[in-house]
């Protein structure tokens, strides 16, 4: 689902904080745009309340979000004053098209699974606020001998799904927020995992027969390795990508930002 911009000037605006992503003034630029400060102005303090209940720094350095496809829920989670990750926030997800797998091609409406990170914010999106996500990623570039992979896969408002995640208004202006703030405290890559349903046992063993019609065995084998690294050890694990197009999971020698 592309997230097009209406005016020229948000196209450039959203291009120039792919490439500087650190910059301080990051939140108070993001302001500027009246969807995003109509949304401070009215979950602000809300926003810093949900911070001090679970301990998070109101400044809200850094962040972690997974998608649940079949639960069809996103989780928003933060480090807190001890550098533990919390939940912040579940949201319902209000559409995903196309059904569980990886997204392998240009235009089968497929979501993508594996792990991601944000690469881009859109305060003007078409679907109210976007957050681009890095597909097609490394694995997806080797695993896929489609010619065309497709692209522009968004986590968004709306209530229209071809390959993102579409949230409801309200939900993905919390999300937004969120990324905004860890985004000016320095997170330049904010992480985004993608599952097809929780990789607990019972979900595998339901799952078997479908993923083996599909030939998905190896590769949900593989993503249950990541999330199971993260709920072993609460860290979100550093992410690099063999040839043979796997993920590969390694303890990240500091907090990850």
């Amino acid at each position: 689902m592309k997230a097009i911009t209406p005016f020229g000037w948000g196209i450039l605006f959203v291009l120039l904080t792919a490439f500087f992503p650190s910059n301080p003034g990051f939140e108070e630029s993001q302001k500027a745009f009246p969807r995003v400060r109509d949304a401070y102005e009215r979950k602000e303090e809300l926003f810093a309340m949900k911070c001090r209940t679970r301990d998070i720094p109101e400044t809200f350095s850094n962040m972690f979000i997974r998608v649940f496809k079949e639960e069809g829920i996103l989780e928003l989670w933060a480090l807190d004053v001890n550098s533990r990750y919390v939940l912040f926030g579940e949201y319902k997800v209000y559409a995903m098209s196309g059904t569980l797998g990886p997204k392998r091609q240009e235009g089968d409406t497929q979501v993508p699974e594996g792990f991601y990170y944000i690469k881009e914010f859109n305060p003007v999106s078409n679907y109210h606020l976007s957050l681009g996500i890095n597909y097609p990623n490394q694995s997806d570039l080797i695993l896929s001998a489609a010619p065309r992979k497709g692209g522009n896969i968004f986590i968004h408002g709306g209530h229209a799904s071809a390959g993102c995640v579409a949230m409801s208004n309200y939900y993905i202006e919390d999300i937004y927020m969120a990324a905004v703030k860890a985004q000016t405290q320095g997170q330049s890559k904010i992480p985004v995992h993608i599952f097809p349903f929780k990789m607990i046992p019972i979900n595998i063993e339901n799952h078997s027969g479908f993923a083996e019609r599909r030939g998905l065995t190896a590769f949900w084998k593989n993503l249950t390795d990541g999330y199971r690294f993260f709920e072993h050890n609460k860290t979100v694990p550093e992410v690099s990508v063999a040839s043979n197009g796997t993920y590969l999971f390694s303890q990240p020698s500091t907090a990850s930002k």
